[in-house]
């Protein structure tokens, strides 16, 4: 058991886990905190029995990600335990893809997934910050990725609107991804709750 745990995707879901039940601990609501830890067993049970079905450990995820979110808008989660523990699954689901990628399988559709390539992934472990002078941070971002961080030269910090402005012919869906695939490279970081939200550069 010590060996399946001894590589980069083992030792993220430790530490989500670890984190998850951490903050749960921190919820008044018992009814909450137990639908969160009973959430955060399904996410390591699948990733212990049944990791090779990734489309089943993001949509497990995906739950927990949302019971948390529900937590932060109740005000049951302070706002920075929450910002971090978000981020840090949107991070786990880049490295679920690049797991993926690695096997050479396909079974995720575009949907159910950010739109983060192998070779986003594998830059930013080397380099997640902009170069100097320039927001987008190297050539490592597709066309639309580009745009949204050309529109961050302007502007430090936008709201979902003003980038849904820059792709008329977009789904909101798809403008999400490109959002969460800059957030797991480490470009951006989202910030506030609901339509309160803001997505900023980060430096």
């Amino acid at each position: 058991m010590e060996d399946f745990f001894d590589n980069e995707l083992g030792r993220k879901i430790l530490a989500l886990t670890k984190a998850s039940f951490k903050v749960s601990d921190l919820i008044s609501d018992l009814v909450l905190r137990e639908k969160i830890k009973h959430q955060v067993l399904e996410v390591y049970k699948t990733f212990l029995i049944d990791s090779k079905n990734q489309s089943l450990l993001l949509r497990e995820i995906d739950v927990l990600d949302h019971y948390f979110y529900l937590g932060g808008h109740l005000n049951l989660i302070k706002e920075e335990h929450l910002k971090q523990l978000r981020n840090g699954f949107l991070v786990f689901k880049s490295h679920i893809v690049l797991a993926m990628n690695e096997r050479g399988k396909s079974g995720i559709s575009s949907q159910d997934i950010p739109a983060v390539s192998l070779r986003d992934i594998s830059r930013r472990e080397t380099d997640d910050r902009p170069k100097a002078g320039s927001a987008t941070g190297g050539e490592n971002l597709n066309a639309k990725q580009k745009k949204i961080m050309e529109k961050f030269e302007s502007k430090d910090t936008l709201k979902l609107a003003e980038m849904l402005e820059l792709f008329p012919d977009v789904s909101e869906r798809t403008v999400r991804n490109e959002l969460t695939s800059l957030i797991g490279l480490g470009k951006i970081t989202r910030d506030g709750r609901g339509n309160g939200s803001f997505y900023k550069l980060n430096y």
